[in-house]
């Protein structure tokens, strides 16, 4: 696990083998894992408190600790499961089911919500230590930390939740809140999302999900918007692993032309790269990539523009559905966060520099970043005076990737955002069932995407240290 914390949210995967067994659960690579990115891999701490739970409760099946008991009964409610118990255990809540296909289905739920308790959380309990409710100052400071980059919003109304999913999650429930009562209940995806966002879309019961895999594509968005039961369009920008952008203030025009709510999410380059409120009806980011830039805490952001229409209901649904920080996790993220803009500005100059000696490299097909290609117009169109692109780059291989990732002297798996360099087979991770089959390599492709393509979140060592690893690794 990376770094070398029990609170890590990153764990390194050296080969594509050890990928493979990953995704495939198999015991020979995941008896080597404690810890990880938090909605994927169960933090032994986690574990261990629900275990420990379970035994004193005298609870057997399948162990969930959640966060609060309200996001237990939605939860259960959307898994249609009836025979779970939901117990209190200190600050937090043990949901014991039976095994079997639903009990997977209410795993992948909580996944997509982030609503899992924290290592930390996990940790007080196991040390015996009281709940505390202190974490109001350091929740202040990491609100004052956003406060630039959300001019118009007050501070208080600058929601932080546990996860940047947890935030996702709000952020649509409060749109279909408003939005459902007036028959509008259908969703429309701009482009290629990060999976958990996607699945929400997917797996959800009472709205009906469009996909428009092209971001440029606002065609076919403003088709779909003018049959007039568009509840929001929801994008990212940029998109991750594409890193394109949409034409954002051409898609507010249409959003508001046909009465549609529009969610942005800039999780790929931070909050500091890129000004979207003034042209959102709600922005939504992870905080785990660049504010928690150690890599050991999870964290998320809400935002809802107060300008725009519906605001006062869509931030009262949204403080309502959200799930608080941790106190503890507040605490850490504080110390952190403090550091976001010199962070970011940092890393996006490592990714540009790293980026432009890929693109020479002749063993790289096509180099990825937010401010070149086809969309580089509509990402600069929203960028922070100063601002750079991010850290992350995505690069397509003349030869085999296997034995390119293999070479690859560096942290390797999932996550980004963080102070050290990470490259990651970032479909081989996030659509393992489509990357291994040739009908979902086709649709990849189909989308524009290499299924092999590299996605690297630069990190700040020296770019030298950075260049030399690759050089070494893409040598014939």
């Amino acid at each position: 696990m990376i770094p070398p914390s029990p609170h890590a949210t990153v764990v390194s995967l050296p080969t594509l083998a050890d990928v493979e067994g990953y995704e495939r659960k198999e015991p020979t690579v995941w008896q080597h894992i404690q810890a990880g990115y938090p909605r994927f891999v169960r933090n032994y701490l986690v574990a261990e408190a629900a275990e420990n739970a379970a035994k004193d409760l005298k609870r057997t099946g399948e162990l969930f600790p959640l966060v609060s008991r309200r996001a237990a009964e939605k939860l259960l409610a959307w898994s249609g499961i009836t025979d779970a118990t939901i117990d209190p255990v200190g600050d937090w809540f043990l949901v014991t089911t039976s095994a079997g296909p639903a009990a997977v289905k209410l795993g992948k739920f909580i996944q997509h919500t982030g609503t899992l308790i924290s290592s930390r959380q996990a940790e007080a309990y196991l040390q015996k230590k009281s709940p505390s409710a202190s974490g109001s100052t350091s929740i202040a400071d990491i609100q004052e930390a956003c406060m630039p980059y959300f001019s118009g919003v007050l501070k208080t109304d600058i929601l932080i939740s546990l996860s940047g999913m947890n935030a996702v999650a709000a952020a649509i429930d409060a749109v279909n809140a408003v939005q459902a009562p007036r028959g509008r209940t259908v969703w429309i995806q701009l482009g290629w999302l990060y999976v958990d966002s996607a699945r929400l879309f997917e797996k959800a019961t009472h709205t009906q999900h469009e996909f428009v895999a092209d971001v440029q594509d606002l065609a076919s968005v403003e088709k779909l918007l003018a049959k007039g039961n568009v509840a929001a369009v929801f994008t990212e920008a940029p998109n991750n692993p594409q890193l394109e952008t949409a034409d954002i203030l051409a898609l507010r025009k249409l959003c508001d032309r046909h009465g549609a709510k529009l969610i942005l999410d800039p999780s790929s380059v931070g909050i500091t790269a890129l000004d979207l409120l003034p042209h959102a009806d709600l922005v939504c980011s992870s905080l785990t990539k660049y504010a928690a830039s150690k890599g050991d805490v999870m964290a998320g952001l809400l935002v809802v523009n107060p300008a725009k229409p519906d605001a006062a209901q869509l931030l009262k649904v949204a403080r309502a559905e959200l799930v608080p920080l941790h106190h503890l996790d507040a605490l850490v993220l504080a110390s952190q966060i403090i550091q976001m803009e010199k962070v970011s500005r940092t890393l996006s100059h490592n990714a540009a520099e790293l980026a432009r000696r890929l693109s020479k490299h002749p063993a790289v097909v096509k180099v990825r970043t937010a401010d070149t290609g086809s969309t580089a117009d509509n990402f600069k169109a929203l960028q922070r005076t100063g601002a750079g692109a991010g850290c992350l780059i995505t690069i397509e291989l003349k030869g085999e990737m296997r034995a390119a990732y293999d070479k690859l002297d560096l942290v390797k798996g999932p996550s980004f955002g963080v102070e050290f360099t990470i490259a990651s087979p970032f479909l081989w991770l996030a659509h393992f069932d489509q990357v291994i089959s040739p009908e979902g390599r086709a649709s990849v492709r189909a989308a524009g995407l290499d299924p092999d393509l590299l996605r690297i979140s630069v990190g700040l060592e020296p770019v030298e240290e950075i260049w030399t690893a690759f050089e070494a690794a893409l040598k014939k």
